[in-house]
């Protein structure tokens, strides 16, 4: 029988409490074991000793899951976060799975590319490609998805295959926004890069009396601007007693206030805008340049255990659905709650809802429900915030969430995350993975 390879640490053994544990502390689990796999061989031996021996896998590299899906009891936990490696070549770059997204930016900065992806610093790449990968460069240069050009994958088979636009072509459409886990491992990632020098970012912010007035134009404007700009408006309880809108723009100053000058009218009382190399840039919304106001930074505090959710929405918020998101935010348990809202448009939407599995290409923004704490005893009031506030706005959303801020409490997942891609990831799962070996709470199943 094969045997296990790389990092392997099981159950009670020196390192297991850490090695088990999920960004999201809300939820433990107590796997079989924890493989850190080194290098290919070491996930194709995983897989095939996890074949052998019958004992469910999940498949890791950052462990941002937001619902843990990607931990289970008495599961093999393959764990990708020690394959790093980062090569950059001409017009692209080749990553292994396990990378994190700040050493990513870092390394191709240090060539003037980037890729377009998230701003969480500790977000592994390949999780969040795989279900579509939306960030501050995603009106410029689309999801982080839409710059994929090839894939390496292990199979349930413990095969190695390429997916690219020849190769496999089912299986690289389903990769790109079908989510991680359902299909194989994938081990390494090639994207293509874009040149990045100097790019602009700002804060402004309202009195949080303001709040209806902030809405109703951002709504309407953020997708129509100019595709190097992305901007996200973040909506905080009465308490805190501000209204924020942050972004980003590839170009200068003196360019983004064109594209602001509709939105200062509106008399912010307070603005900040900065030039400053990318990579500065990346860490400020990181959250890792200091000093920098923390309502610009992807937020999270001190809190661990959270719940997320989202919607998205293609014609604005009428009167109703504004005053719903008012309420709601004056009716907010604490202090810890965000609700954002995440421009779309731009290169996004140059792609149709079918050319990959991503299907949500066709709106104005999405709504993420964020509500954290830390106590115990306080989950139950901000789960029921999140629930009851989801229900309250489906009549003015589209009925579709974003995998990557997945929902364990949907019940039409299926198509909230895939819309009518679904039927075809479900073929593309019985051609790769027939018998469900790669299996989890909200998988793409076989048609089987």
């Amino acid at each position: 029988m094969v045997e296990l390879t790389g990092r392997v640490i099981y159950a009670g053994e020196s390192g297991y409490e850490d090695a088990r544990l999920n960004f999201n502390t809300r939820y433990t689990a107590s796997p079989f074991a924890i493989v850190f796999c080194q290098s290919v061989k070491d996930v194709i031996n995983a897989v095939n000793w996890a074949q052998t021996s019958g004992i469910p896998v999940r498949v890791r590299s950052g462990r941002h899951h937001y619902e843990a899906f990607s931990v289970a009891n008495d599961a093999l936990i393959i764990d990708l976060n020690e394959m790093e490696q980062i090569q950059v070549g001409q017009g692209q770059t080749t990553i292994q799975a396990g990378a994190e997204l700040v050493p990513v930016y870092e390394t191709l900065s240090a060539q003037g590319v980037t890729i377009p992806g998230g701003s969480c610093a500790t977000v592994g790449i390949t999780g969040l490609t795989l279900g579509g990968g939306y960030g501050l460069l995603a009106r410029w240069k689309g999801l982080t998805c839409d710059s994929l050009r090839s894939i390496e994958m292990v199979t349930a088979a413990g095969k190695v295959i390429v997916a690219n636009s020849t190769q496999n072509t089912d299986l690289f459409w389903a990769l790109r926004g079908g989510g991680g886990g359902n299909f194989g491992i994938v081990t390494s990632l090639t994207y293509q890069t874009y040149s990045i020098d100097k790019v602009t970012v700002y804060q402004l912010s309202w009195n949080w009396t303001e709040i209806e007035r902030i809405i109703q134009f951002w709504q309407t404007w953020a997708a129509e601007t100019d595709d190097r700009h992305t901007s996200i408006l973040k909506l905080v309880p009465e308490s805190v007693g501000s209204v924020f809108v942050v972004g980003q723009f590839v170009g200068t100053e003196a360019e983004l206030r064109q594209v602001l000058a509709p939105l200062l009218e509106l008399a912010p009382k307070a603005i900040s805008i900065e030039t400053l190399p990318y990579i500065e840039a990346v860490y400020a919304f990181a959250g890792l340049k200091p000093g920098y106001p923390k309502r610009l930074a992807h937020w999270h505090g001190s809190q661990t255990k959270f719940k997320n959710a989202s919607d998205y929405v293609a014609t604005p918020l009428n009167a109703a659905g504004i005053a719903t998101v008012i309420n709601f935010l004056k009716q907010a348990p604490s202090k810890n709650i965000v609700l954002q809202f995440d421009s779309y448009g731009g290169a996004i939407a140059k792609i149709s809802s079918d050319a990959t599995a991503f299907t949500h290409r066709q709106v104005k923004f999405n709504i993420q429900y964020q509500t954290y704490w830390i106590k115990p005893q306080d989950q139950t009031v901000h789960v029921n915030w999140v629930r009851n506030f989801r229900a309250a706005m489906q009549p003015h959303v589209t009925g579709g969430c974003y995998l990557n801020y997945c929902d364990r409490d949907l019940t039409n997942w299926q198509t909230a995350y895939y819309g009518n891609n679904w039927q075809k990831l479900k073929q593309v799962k019985q051609r790769f993975d027939p018998g469900n070996f790669f299996s989890f709470e909200q998988s793409v199943t076989s048609q089987t």
